[in-house]
Parts: structure tokens; C-alpha cells; sequence
């Protein structure tokens, strides 16, 4: 709301004009005190002016050079001063003495503005005698017309009008805000009617849309309810105009609690009881929002309805049960007709006080036997509304008179899930006492146990443990309650988990560990927990890429955590493949070897039998060889002996020697006996063959021996040569072969050192990036906390209120990643409303009590509620901005001066910014 006319009451101080003043007389010769008035724009004619001093003005006007006109550091001049220091004599010398009536201050005010301010009924007539105007405008486009009427006398407004043409009464400033505006939110009734009475036009709306009744309506003094029956009386068809919020007078009314207004606004013949404002809501939704029970019942006694939903589906019920108004239920409940209507999401009036924790308008609602057992769109009933806001005394009301507590809404949750994801411990302690189950799981598996770890509640966690929840269990994903806790970085929750023995490898359907959750996170404090209870640092994944939590923290730019498992002996998915590289090229060069090594066996053994065959068959020959050798010379020693024999006997005829005939007659007395008789050439052949000489055949003999001994000799030399000439063949082949593979082998081990050592200088380029970033943080981080003061103290990382800050910033990722948390009041699809619905301002859907703050008739559009017309329980109060003589002084003692005057550019009447 702009300034007020009242708000522009800024004068000197008055400790400051006495020091001008002193006893040492009206001409200080101090040049001191002189430049200090020079430096604050006081004059000594300003002082003399506000003090009434008429003499020491005189003296100063005859001695002033082109000083009358001079200003303070606000722009007053000393006429000003006369007239807020009510002097008149003063003033009629000044005037006298040529200074300007129509001067105008840096708020663009004249000495007449400041005696319509004031109310002061001489100076005005002087300064109008004096041809001051009374049309001019100060900064804010008020003239003095808009400026008396704060005041209850009429006469200053009577001069005034006098001096005004018919047309110029309905004069507008720059909120588009008349006289009449002015004097009905101040509920001057002689004002109004004088006005009215000049033909004042009372349908003309201000820059929100609002009309005189509406301020009549929104007004707090005592006559303004005769000012709204004047205007009625007057033009009853502006009863219900609308502002530009949709806002009607007895919207406005209703907000202020003034009864005798709503009561004068609803005898009125048409006046719509159950007009909605742009967010929907009636008159009968202010009055249930502040409480106004009396207001209520007469809304409600002229028709009111009140099944009326506002945008958010919200009847007045709603609100009045919301913010806990007994009395205000009470009335609506004991009209027969009134029923508890459910807003979109099928809630109602009921489950909304269970869920703001309104215990006496639940005692109400039970009074009037509502349904306990009662739930909305998704199942939820009014037991889970409390549980989940955390209300212990309404859960416990609420259990008292038979609400189920393992009651489950469509996503299997019970209250008790509800209590365990916020983290209300006197709620669930209230619970388990009263018998809820602790194995139940919802729709994913999930138990309380998983809930409670996801919002890092180490307490809750412990207690379910205690009765008998497995720190084990898992949900249909395979997760365990320490996945939760790792994922939102919950140190003392994790703490507790492992503390009963929950396992830190344990690994869901994916593979993911709690260490792959605290890395991909980058929970510092929570990966070095897990390695204290010895999580193992290269658990793989199941999927396809087989990520280690040090993978994660890689990717997530997570330094430190990757340094700190770096530091662990963690392995990347690389570093696994390169290890897992070598295994299966020693794997394979030992199979190599070991098949090499059996081919060489073979060969060898091959060669060791073929060397014994060898060996047996030059034994064989040899034996051989050693036979013929000794049946040669056996053969050699018979010629010899025959040789000898032959010398020895000398030949003799066939007759001569019988024994030669005998042997001769033998073979054919044999052939005859066989029966054969043989012929005569062959008897003369053989016969020429006896007569052969015994010595000849001895040679003969001796001489076929030594063909076969040299034909032999031959043959040995010729296969001992083939025999060599393939062993070189053999052996020239083999060395061919070993070569080539030398070379191949040489040339692989070559290829793979050459990668390993560039794979190695790259993790350790890697490696020492790392190590420079965090050598270059501590460094940073040292040189911070010289800076601090030794009085400050320093926030660690396990610190109660950095790990809260860490849990509150972390909620909306834990509910909105890959575990997703179902809200207790979900969006669904809202009816349709008219394209202009988006012109309505947003922030008043999200409550209506702020709803009620923002469009306040007493405060601008964006501005908050000012104090004086608040109580200390936040209801409206009677104020007013009249201001008595004593009071006025008091203000003016309150009011300091600028120390120079080029500080004084943000000037405003606006004695709460003085």
C-alpha cells in the first residue's frame, strides 16, 4: 500500500534547534556551532520559526539577505516550520516579509499541504488569503484536499472545497485514489458526506480496482459502518464491484473481522454472500481462515455455501479445520445441511486437521461422529496424514478412538512407514507401543527399516532394530537398509546399521554395494566407514559395463573419495581388465610351455627309441659282421689247412683214389635210388667237373668270399652316409623352425611391453594428477583456516550441524533419483479453468493463511503486513494514524536529520522509513 496522507510527518528535532537557541543568545559567535548548522541546513530562522520566537525572527528577516526561502536538508523552509510548529504570528511575518507561499520541499509538499496535515484551520485560511494553491500536488499526486481528511473535523475540508470547482473534487493522485477514497478508509463520516454531498463520483476504482466502499468496508474505526450505509444509501449498485483481485467489500470486511460491517453489507438487497475472488474463494473462506466464528454464522444464516471449493478444491471448512478453529467448526458442524466435502485429492476437512495436528477441532469432528476410518484418492486416511506431519498427540487421539494402525493405503505404506521417511521418532515410539507392525513391506519390499535409512534417522533405525527388524532385510531390488543409508551419505545411520551386524558387501540385483552408492554420491565420511568395517573396494556390477565403486567416484569428479580408495588398494573396471589381461597371457604361456614342453617329451623319447632301435640293429650287424668275420676266417684257416694238405700230397688219377670215386659214385647211386637216372651230358659234365683240380675250387671259393665282404663294406658306407646327411637335413630344419619362432615371440613380447609401459604411464600420469589436486586442496584448505580467527570455530565434516545441512540438502535427491518416494499428496489432474485463471498470482495456491497476508487491504501487493495492525497472536488490531498534539511532539523528538544534506535523496514521508 502507498503512503498515506499522515505518512509525510518528518520535522526538525527539536534537542537539535535548542542547541541553536542557547543561552548565549540568537547569534552564537561560535564559528563551530555555525558550520555545524550550515552542514545539517538548519538555520538560525528555522529555529526561531518552530520555537515561536517572534522577536529573534524579526531580527532575522531585517538582517537575511535572500535567505527566507531556505531548506533543510528535506527542502522546508522556515514557513514550513511555522505552520508544523502551529505559529501563527511567525508565519503572518514571514509572509509579510515576502517569502514564497507555494515553495515546495524535496517531497514536493507547500506550507498549505503541511496545514492540511496538520488540521490547522488558521494557517490554512492565512495561507489561502494569501493566494496559496490548493490544487497543487506533491511527489506522490496528493493535494491538500487528500491530505485533511485524516483528520475527523471538517473544517479544513470545508475551506478547501470552497475553493475547488465541482469537477476538480474527484482529483486523483498516482494510486488513482480520490478524496473520498481517502476519507472512507479512515471512516471520517462528515468527510464522505461533505463529499457526496459535492457530487464526489464513488464508483471511481484506485490502481487495485478498489472503490471508497471498499476502503469503507476494510476500515477499522468506530463510524465506519454508518460510512458504508451512507454509501449504499447513495449507489447501492456498487455492493458487489469488484477490485481487480475479484475481491468484493464484504471480502474485505470479512478479512478485518468487522461484524457490523458484514452485517450492514449483507441486509442489502443482491449482495452476493458467495462471490469468489480470483483464487476462488468467498467470503465465507476468509472468515473461516481467520477464525471469525461469528462472521461465519452470519454468512452461513444468509445463504452462504459452503461446499464452495477454492483452486486448490478447498472448501472453508477446509481452512478453518486446518489452522485448529474449534469454535468455527463447531458452527459450521451444527448447521444440518453443512457436510464435510473432500477437496481434489479426496480429502477432507477432517483429514486436513489431522494433518496440521489440530487436536480440538478433531475432538470436534468426533463429537459429531465423523468417520475415523475415512481415506482419500490414494488410500491414505487420517492416521497417515498425522503420522507423516508428526503430530504424536493427534496419533495418539486418533488411536484412542479406533483408528486402525496397521491400516495400508495403495502403496501398502501404514502410518508407521510414514512416521519412519520423516523422521518423527515420538510418533513411531507412540505407534510400536500400540502395536504396529514392524514386518510389514510395501509395494517394492521396502520395510520401515529401508524408510528410515533413506532419511538418515540413525535413532528410528536402532529402535526398529530393537524390535526385532532384520538390519538385513531386502526389498524386491535386493537393496538393504545400509544401501539406503550409503546413498544419502548418513554416517551415524550407517554407524548403527553395521554396529547389528549389517552386511557392508552385500550386493542388490544390479551388483551395486553401499560403497558404489557413497561413491557415485561422493560421501567422503561414509566410504571410510564402510572400509573400517571392511567393505571390499572392487565389488563389480552385474551389467554389462561391471563399474567399481571407484569407477563412480571417477565419473562423479569425486577427487577425494577416488584418492582415498586409490589409497586402499582400489581397482577401476580398466585396472580389473588389465590384471585380469595378464592372468590369461601367464595362463596361456604356461599352456604353451607345458604343450611345448610335451612335444619336446615326445620328440625326445621318440628319438630316445629310435636311437635304442638304432643301437640294436648296429648291435645286430655287428654281431653279424663279428660271425662273418669268424666263419671267414674259419673258412680262411680251412683253405689254409687244405693249402697245406695240397702241398704236402701230390695229384693222383680218379683210379688212384678211391675215396674220390666213391664220393663220385655216391650222388648217383643216391639219384639212382631216387629214381632218377641221369643223362649222358650232364654225366660228362659233372665228370669234367671232378676232373677240376681240388685247389682251383679252393680259390674260386676264397675269391667269392671277397666279392661279398666288399659289396657289403659298400653297402655300410652308403647307408652310414644317407644316415648323416639326413641328420644334418634334420637338424638344419629344426634350427630354421626355432629361429622363426624366436623372432615371432620376440617381436609379440616387444608389442605387449611396449603397451603395458604406455597403459602404466598413463595411470601413473593419472595418478599424479590425482595427487597434485589433492595436495593442492589441503594446501588451499591450510591457508583458509590461517586466515580464520582464533575465536572461530571450525566446521568438521562429522559436525551435527554440517551433517543436518548435508541431510536437508540431500532430501529432494533421495526422493527424486532412482528411489523414488511417493509423496502424501501427489499432483493429479485439476478441473479446467478459464484462460484468465493465469493471470492469478501463484504464491497465494500454496497456503491460504499467506493467501490472506498477500492481499491484505491494508498492505501493497508485495509488501508485508505492518505491525500496528497485527496483535501478538497475529490477528488483526484496531489502528489508527491520528495523531494527537502529544504525540505528534513525541514523533518529532524520534525523528533524527541527516549529518549532509546530499543524503537526504531517499526521503519519504513514511515515518516508518524516517
Amino acid at each position: 500500500m502507498t503512503a498515506t496522507p499522515d505518512q509525510g510527518l518528518s520535522t526538525e528535532p527539536l534537542t537539535q534547534i535548542e542547541r541553536v537557541t542557547s543561552p548565549r543568545g540568537p547569534f552564537p559567535n561560535s564559528s563551530e556551532s555555525t558550520q555545524k548548522l550550515n552542514v545539517e541546513g538548519i538555520t538560525q530562522m528555522h529555529a526561531a520559526a518552530v520555537k515561536g520566537d517572534k522577536a529573534i525572527l524579526a531580527r532575522l528577516v531585517l538582517a537575511a539577505t535572500g535567505e527566507l526561502d531556505a531548506g533543510d536538508q528535506f527542502g522546508r523552509t522556515p514557513l514550513m516550520f511555522c505552520v508544523l510548529g502551529d505559529r501563527l504570528e511567525c508565519a503572518e511575518l514571514l509572509i509579510k516579509a515576502g517569502v514564497q507561499v507555494n515553495k515546495k520541499d524535496k517531497g514536493g509538499r507547500t506550507a498549505l499541504h503541511w496545514a492540511a496535515h496538520k488540521g490547522n484551520v488558521r494557517l490554512m485560511k492565512l495561507l489561502l488569503s494569501k493566494s496559496a494553491d490548493c490544487r497543487e500536488k506533491d511527489n506522490e499526486g496528493q493535494t491538500a484536499l487528500h491530505l485533511c481528511t485524516r483528520h475527523k473535523s471538517s473544517k479544513c475540508m470545508a475551506i478547501l472545497l470552497r475553493q475547488l470547482l465541482p469537477g476538480e473534487i474527484d482529483d486523483q493522485d498516482k494510486n488513482k485514489r480520490t478524496a473520498l477514497h481517502w476519507a472512507a478508509s479512515y471512516g471520517n463520516l462528515e468527510h464522505v458526506k461533505m463529499l457526496i454531498k459535492q457530487d464526489s463520483n464513488i464508483g471511481i476504482p484506485d490502481n487495485d480496482g478498489k472503490t471508497p466502499l471498499h476502503w469503507a468496508a476494510s476500515s477499522r474505526d468506530s463510524e465506519s459502518v454508518k460510512v458504508v450505509t451512507l454509501i449504499l444509501e447513495t449507489t447501492p449498485s456498487v455492493i458487489n464491484w469488484q477490485d481487480y483481485e475479484g475481491r468484493t467489500a464484504l471480502h474485505l470486511a470479512v478479512a478485518d473481522g468487522n461484524a457490523d460491517v458484514v452485517k450492514v453489507l449483507t441486509s442489502v438487497e443482491g449482495c452476493d454472500v458467495s462471490a469468489i475472488d480470483n483464487m476462488f474463494r468467498t467470503p465465507l473462506h476468509w472468515a473461516a481462515v481467520l477464525g471469525h466464528s461469528k462472521i461465519v454464522g452470519l454468512l452461513l444464516d444468509n445463504g452462504a455455501d459452503f461446499a464452495s471449493s477454492d483452486s486448490n478444491g478447498a472448501t472453508s471448512l477446509h481452512y478453518a479445520a486446518q489452522n485448529n478453529f474449534d469454535e468455527t467448526v463447531e458452527v459450521f458442524l451444527s448447521r444440518s445441511n453443512v457436510t464435510d466435502e473432500p477437496d481434489v485429492e479426496g480429502r477432507t476437512a477432517f483429514m486436513w486437521a489431522a494433518g496440521k495436528g489440530a487436536d480440538d477441532v478433531i475432538a470436534v469432528f468426533i463429537k459429531h461422529n465423523v468417520d475415523i476410518q475415512q481415506v482419500d484418492k490414494n488410500g491414505g486416511s487420517a492416521l497417515h496424514a498425522s503420522s507423516l506431519s508428526g503430530h504424536a498427540s493427534t496419533v495418539k487421539l486418533l488411536l484412542d478412538h479406533g483408528a486402525h494402525i496397521d491400516t495400508a493405503d495403495f502403496q501398502k505404506h501404514t502410518p508407521l512407514f510414514r512416521a519412519c521417511e520423516m523422521g518423527h521418532t515420538d510418533v513411531v515410539q507412540t505407534l510400536i507401543d500400540d502395536g504396529a507392525r514392524v514386518d510389514m513391506l510395501d509395494e517394492e519390499g521396502r520395510s520401515p527399516l529401508h524408510w528410515a535409512a533413506l532419511g538418515g534417522h540413525a535413532y528410528i533405525c536402532q529402535t526398529l532394530i530393537k524390535y526385532g527388524v532384520d538390519p538385513n532385510v531386502r526389498d524386491y531390488s535386493a537393496r538393504t537398509p545400509i544401501q539406503c543409508a550409503a546413498y544419502g551419505g548418513f554416517v551415524n545411520c550407517m554407524s548403527v546399521l553395521m554396529e547389528h551386524k549389517a552386511d557392508p558387501n552385500a550386493q542388490d540385483n544390479e551388483g551395486m554395494t553401499a560403497l558404489h552408492w557413497a561413491c557415485s554420491k561422493g560421501h567422503l565420511d561414509a566410504v571410510k566407514l564402510l572400509i573400517e568395517y571392511h567393505a571390499f573396494p572392487n565389488h563389480m556390477e552385474f551389467t554389462e559395463d561391471r563399474y567399481t565403486p571407484l569407477d563412480y567416484a571417477l565419473m562423479g569428479e569425486h577427487h577425494d573419495v577416488a584418492q582415498y580408495l586409490l589409497e586402499q588398494g582400489a581397482l577401476s573396471i580398466t585396472g580389473i581388465q588389465d590384471i585380469a589381461a595378464l592372468k590369461i597371457q601367464s595362463t596361456f604361456r604356461g599352456y604353451r610351455v607345458r604343450k611345448t614342453f610335451r612335444e619336446n617329451k615326445r620328440l625326445l623319447m621318440k628319438h630316445e627309441q629310435l636311437k635304442k632301435e638304432a643301437a640294436r640293429k648296429r648291435a645286430t650287424e655287428e654281431n653279424k659282421r663279428k660271425e662273418d668275420i669268424r666263419h671267414k676266417m674259419e673258412v680262411e684257416e680251412r683253405l689254409r689247412k687244405d693249402l697245406h694238405d695240397l702241398a704236402l700230397v701230390p695229384s693222383t688219377t680218379n683210379t688212384s683214389h678211391p675215396e674220390s670215386s666213391s664220393s663220385l659214385s655216391k650222388p648217383t647211386a643216391a639219384m639212382k635210388s631216387d629214381g632218377v637216372v641221369p643223362s649222358t651230358s650232364s654225366r660228362r659234365r659233372k665228370q669234367k667237373k671232378d676232373t677240376l683240380s681240388e685247389k682251383e675250387t679252393i680259390l674260386q671259393k676264397h675269391e667269392e668270399a671277397h666279392t661279398l665282404v666288399r659289396g657289403e663294406a659298400v653297402r655300410v658306407r652308403d647307408f652310414r652316409r644317407k644316415q648323416l646327411a639326413a641328420l644334418k637335413i634334420q637338424r638344419a630344419w629344426k634350427n630354421h623352425k626355432n629361429r622363426s619362432l624366436l623372432f615371432l615371440l620376440t617381436a609379440k613380447s616387444a608389442v605387449r611391453t611396449m603397451r603395458l609401459r604406455a597403459g602404466a604411464e598413463e595411470f601413473h600420469k593419472q595418478i599424479a594428477a590425482l595427487t597434485i589436486q589433492l595436495a593442492w586442496r589441503k594446501y588451499i584448505r591450510r591457508k583458509l583456516l590461517k586466515q580464520l580467527r582464533p575465536n572461530r570455530r571450525q566446521l568438521r565434516m562429522w559436525d551435527p550441524e554440517l551433517i543436518a545441512m548435508k541431510q536437508q540438502a540431500l532430501v529432494a535427491q533421495i526422493y527424486g533419483e532412482q528411489i523414488k518416494v511417493p509423496v502424501w499428496y501427489p499432483s493429479l489432474y485439476r478441473q479446467h479453468r478459464p484462460h484468465w485463471v493465469k493471470y492469478i498470482p501463484s504464491p497465494a495456491a500454496l497456503s491460504y493463511n499467506f493467501a490472506l497476508d498477500h492481499y491484505h487491504p491494508l498492505i501493497a501487493k508485495k509488501g508485508s503486513m505492518p505491525s500496528p495492525f497485527l496483535d501478538e497472536k497475529g490477528h488483526p488490531r484496531h489502528f489508527t494514524w491520528q495523531l494527537d498534539e502529544e504525540e505528534l511532539a513525541n514523533q518529532l523528538n524520534l525523528i533524527k536529520l541527516e549529518k549532509s544534506p546530499s543524503q537526504s535523496r531517499g526521503f519519504s514521508y513514511n515515518l516508518r522509513n524516517a
